[in-house]
């Protein structure tokens, strides 16, 4: 129910505003910030080629986690 009281008030969470009215502040709940780091993060980067016959020239960086 909570999560339900939360949506209808979502618009009228408002604690300040800043830079005339451009920027506004809020109290919202951002823990889901973290779990979207985490899943952008990476542990390294290599180097690897497009395929088989290719001659490196056309080096890709891959991102790799685990």
């Amino acid at each position: 129910m909570s999560h339900f009281l939360d949506r209808l008030t979502f618009f009228r969470r408002t604690v300040g505003d800043f830079s005339a009215g451009h920027g506004i502040v809020t109290e919202e709940d951002r823990s889901w910030e973290e779990g979207y780091r985490k899943r952008w993060q990476h542990d390294k980067i290599v180097r690897s080629t497009h395929g088989v016959n290719c001659t490196g020239s056309c080096s890709w960086k891959i991102y790799v986690k685990g």
